[in-house]
């Protein structure tokens, strides 16, 4: 049987962390204890992390002509990521400082660059024929070059058969309008944390959220909850999954990006929506333990690790059965 393929749009980018232990992160001056280079972006972090779980993955987007060039392909290249499509421009790319504090909590700063200024163009027409889920990030919606660009691919992923997902951004969700009414009519699957589920819907409580985001087309809704995992609502099931890390919390950077990554991984794996909202659940318990958003993201191997210290040995089997 031939393996599905994921096609994923939007940015790829280099992570500034700067970590700080201090209990005024928030003032002026503020001391900084650690600082790495990550490679980042939210789409670019979900397709690592489906890449590491033996996903086959394509990615589309855009790197400028800067020192963040090089290292950002060699980091496609280690977790198998398709990057014949993505675009070399004459620019700068993508940047983002994120703040990181003492409990793992981050701040984000975002530069977008060529992502925004020159996105790439329509893949051909091959390229549909041979994928079957097309995932986008929201941030490609919050400004006009990309959005163009991400409806144009959305629309052509319909005319094709793929399924759609979006991983919606923070001032992404803020938007709203017939626009947006149309968006979520062509979705599957929306994975919202929980303070875009509420702008989304203007609904805080997460169950009612997502029920709205279904009245409004949306397939099937998962409501990211951080340490209390998510939140699955589609046609028939309404259901919390959660899984517990097996190493400390230190760095929540990419933890919904991981979800998307492990969920989408499993569905196109043949696994059911609630057996794969656990493996998104696995893979965002992995990579909160580690710095950085995918540089050390997980195996196949690492997932099943923590899928038996929580006890889901079904799953454990499901998995063993295509990797």
């Amino acid at each position: 049987m031939t393996q599905k393929r994921l096609l994923i749009y939007g940015d790829v980018e280099m992570d500034i962390l700067l970590k700080t232990d201090s209990a005024e992160a928030e003032a002026h001056d503020v001391k900084v204890d650690d600082i790495s280079f990550s490679p980042g972006g939210s789409a670019a972090n979900c397709a690592a992390i489906a890449g590491s779980l033996g996903q086959p993955v394509t990615f589309l987007g855009s790197l400028g002509s800067d020192t963040w060039t090089d290292p950002l392909l060699k980091d496609f290249c280690k977790f198998k990521v398709n990057t014949r499509y993505l675009k070399r421009s004459t620019g700068k790319t993508g940047t983002c400082v994120a703040i990181v504090d003492a409990a793992g909590e981050r701040k984000f700063h975002s530069y977008r660059g060529v992502n925004e200024s020159d996105p790439p163009g329509q893949p051909p027409q091959t390229l549909w024929k041979t994928h079957h889920c097309l995932h986008l990030s929201g941030y490609c919606f919050q400004q006009p070059n990309s959005r163009q660009t991400a409806w144009n691919l959305l629309l052509e992923a319909k005319r094709n058969g793929l399924a759609v997902s979006l991983d919606p951004s923070h001032l992404f969700s803020k938007q709203s309008g017939s626009e947006m009414d149309d968006l979520l009519a062509n979705l599957d699957f929306i994975f919202p944390n929980l303070d875009e589920a509420e702008h989304l819907s203007g609904e805080q409580d997460p169950l009612k959220a997502a029920r709205v985001l279904r009245g409004r087309g949306v397939k099937t809704v998962m409501v990211t909850l951080g340490s209390n995992g998510c939140l699955l609502s589609t046609q028939g099931i309404e259901e919390y999954i959660k899984m517990n890390p097996i190493e400390a919390v230190v760095d929540t950077t990419g933890a919904g990006d991981a979800f998307c990554g492990g969920f989408l991984t499993g569905w196109l794996n043949g696994l059911g929506l609630l057996q794969s909202c656990k493996l998104g659940c696995a893979a965002a318990a992995h990579i909160v333990t580690r710095m950085g958003a995918h540089e050390q993201a997980p195996t196949l191997s690492d997932l099943k690790a923590i899928m038996l210290r929580n006890r889901e040995l079904e799953l454990v089997n499901l998995v063993d059965k295509w990797s």
